[in-house]
């Protein structure tokens, strides 16, 4: 609708502002009084007001998208504006209003009169009529709104060609004004519409007055995409037409973004693979596929080995590329599969659907694993990737999606616990199992709030003179019952948990603290020995960590000595040479533990400072009768003293294997020859009765 101006400066800009932009208008004077209004503002909308006495009264009355004060007249408020709406073209006409109150204003100082109830000019809105041909004259002004106008807008005469647009326009179109002026606007069709569309939407604007909805139009580049339109006729005073008014806010992002949105909603954001959600979706189809064709269906459940090692040594990034790769070579590995996952993590789920046995599961895990075996390489480092692997069988193991899932992935666990890099199907028992190693973590998590963990030490002395020369500290699980766990029953479970860092923390702090208390105690400095696992080593808060509690307990560094095992030097060569140099500059010693298992880190063994290699158990036991032990032991031997590196031997039970030892010039022993490992007053009793 059109509205007709008045003899009032508020009722001719209502008039201007609401048949131009199309948006309510509202005018009050500096009292709150309504001057003149285009028509109701929304009741949903709100209004955002000034902080004074007046305009919170105004809040309480009003309601609209955008309010702001008057300011003119020498700086004294004369009323307020209200406009229906927040975009950029409605505050650009808030502005407007203002300045062409004041230009009114000053061509009509002959109705000033002075109102000495109010002590100021009295309201300028009530006091000056203004013609329409005074509101002509500030076209300049219109037409600077029109163009730096945030939205598109374009303006066809009544035959429906273009006689302007502005910069919006051409910004969002690739055309310029002199391309479509006295063009139709059907040189944007983007063939997406039939003639039905176009048919009602004409229709709706010779009926109402207006159209307004999504439309798909084209760019001059040819690049078709989706706007907001709307379009209304302008009419003169007599009612004819004079114009059609198009404004347009180009949809594309915003489709784009609700498209975005429905694809994460089924996909992974990281890999591009299906997420959980379709992963259940689609095992529920193929389950009931299954049941009326009385095949099978197989559920895999595959968890990368150790890949928290990578995120902590080379970064979470790092980790975000290789799991991407694997995704990659994971989904397109086999054609057997229905649907590749990533249920979260590290951990995949595959579907294997229309099955009649077992061994075409198998196959498909084959090709999973030939998958991984081929090296990733990041920064000239080949990393060697393993998985663990569960399977669950419909109907065997479950008959709905969550129960196969969940039973290919307690199948899974299984494998973990049992060394990791092989497969597992699912057996009844193990939802036992599953449920005792639950038991078990939470156990876990109370006993390192409750301090149920202990350290043992275990003597270490010259292999020639069989004096001490420093302790291991051990650890071990006091359950309430006295029960004492061996590590290898819950370190695993630490590791994978993280637990592993806060206890590895205490293990420091606590084997430092007690070598302290046996000086107290009269005892002479014993240099002790503490493992520390790769996580801890790869954890960027270690060497804090360290140096902290070296500070706190006040062990003079040279007493303590870090066993670090071959899998975790080899891990990442390059940044465990500069972590263990930055170790032995605060003065700690280092030894290499199980040296010899893998022989993996001989090309490196020159570049790391290391004080001592511990030659592993596995080669003691039965030295005397198998010569190949001998002959590692020997060359291990005869390694460390090249590189002027001290040899120590773990796991020693017998005379005969000191005395071989011996005879290979081992430097150091460490076994239940000498002593188990003994709770720190039995270890005081062992030591002075020596």
């Amino acid at each position: 609708m059109k509205v007709e101006s008045g003899t009032s400066i508020a009722q001719e800009i209502v008039a201007l502002i609401y048949n131009i932009s199309g948006y309510p208008v509202m005018i009050w004077d500096q009292t709150g009084v309504l001057l003149a209004e285009s028509g109701a503002l929304g009741s949903g909308e709100k209004c955002r007001l000034s902080g004074d006495e007046h305009t919170r009264s105004l809040r309480m009355n009003t309601s609209c998208d955008y309010i702001e004060e008057f300011i003119f007249l020498e700086d004294t408020r004369k009323g307020k504006i209200a406009i229906g709406s927040t975009t950029d073209t409605a505050k650009i006409l808030i502005v407007l209003a203002t300045e062409l109150a004041v230009l009114l204003w000053r061509k009509n100082k002959a109705y000033q009169k002075l109102n000495h109830q109010m002590g100021e000019y009295e309201t300028l809105f009530n006091l000056i009529p203004v013609q329409s041909k005074m509101i002509e004259k500030q076209m300049p002004i219109w037409a600077k709104i029109f163009e730096s106008s945030g939205e598109a807008i374009s303006v066809t005469d009544k035959e429906n060609r273009f006689v302007a647009v502005n910069r919006a326009f051409s910004l969002a179109t690739g055309y310029s004004s002199d391309e479509v002026i006295g063009k139709e606007p059907s040189l944007l069709k983007s063939g997406c519409h039939d003639k039905i569309f176009y048919q009602n939407m004409w229709a709706a604007i010779i009926q109402t007055g207006s159209w307004e909805g999504e439309i798909w139009e084209k760019r001059k580049d040819g690049v078709i995409y989706l706007k907001w339109l709307r379009i209304d006729q302008i009419k003169d005073e007599e009612g004819n037409l004079i114009n059609y008014l198009a404004r347009f806010t180009d949809m594309s992002e915003k489709k784009a973004a609700e498209e975005r949105i429905h694809y994460l909603a089924r996909h992974d954001a990281l890999t591009g693979l299906a997420n959980r959600e379709v992963l259940g979706k689609q095992l529920a189809k193929d389950i009931e596929r299954a049941r009326h064709s009385g095949s099978g269906v197989g559920v895999i459940s595959l968890n990368l080995d150790r890949f928290k090692n990578i995120n902590d040594s080379l970064g979470h990034k790092v980790g975000d590329e290789v799991l991407k790769e694997l995704a990659d070579r994971l989904e397109t590995c086999s054609k057997r599969t229905s649907l590749t996952a990533r249920f979260g993590g590290d951990t995949f789920n595959f579907i294997v659907p229309k099955i009649s046995q077992k061994e075409e599961i198998i196959k498909v895990i084959h090709e999973v694993m030939s998958a991984l075996e081929r090296p990733l390489l990041h920064g000239g480092l080949e990393l060697i990737i393993t998985a663990s692997i569960g399977v669950s069988v419909y109907p065997d193991d479950g008959d709905t999606a969550e129960v196969l899932i969940r039973n290919a992935d307690t199948a899974m666990h299984k494998v973990k616990d049992n060394g990791r890099n092989f497969y597992e199907f699912f057996e009844a028992n193990m939802n036992e199992y599953a449920s005792e190693r639950l038991m078990l973590e939470n156990n876990l998590r109370r006993a390192l709030a409750r301090e149920e963990f202990v350290l043992f030490y275990q003597p270490q002395v010259d292999s020639r003179t069989e004096a001490l020369i420093g302790v291991e500290a051990l650890i071990r699980w006091m359950r309430p019952n006295s029960e004492i766990v061996p590590p290898g029953d819950f370190i695993p479970i630490l590791e994978e948990t993280g637990l592993i860092i806060p206890l590895g923390e205490w293990v420091l702090a606590e084997a430092c603290r007690q070598h302290k208390e046996w000086i107290r105690k009269g005892l002479p400095p014993i240099p002790i020995s503490v493992n520390i696992s790769a996580i801890q080593f790869q954890e960027k808060e270690f060497l804090p960590m360290l140096s902290n509690i070296i500070k706190e307990s006040g062990i003079e560094p040279g007493y303590l000595d870090l066993e670090l095992t071959e899998s975790v030097v080899m891990q990442k060569p390059e940044f465990v040479i500069k972590q263990l140099k930055f170790i032995k500059e605060m003065g700690i010693n280092l030894s290499l533990d199980d040296f010899g298992t893998g022989f993996s880190s001989l090309s490196y063994l020159r570049y790391f400072p290391l004080d001592r290699l511990k030659i592993d158990q596995s080669f003691v036991r039965g030295l005397s009768t198998d010569s190949v032990n001998e002959a590692i032991i020997e060359a291990v031997v005869a390694l460390g003293k090249s590189l002027k590196i001290k040899t120590i031997a773990e796991g020693v039970e017998t005379k005969q294997e000191l005395e071989f030892l011996r005879k290979l010039e081992c430097d150091e022993i460490q076994g239940y020859y000498f002593s188990k490992p003994l709770l720190s007053e039995d270890f005081i009793k062992w030591f002075t009765n020596r």
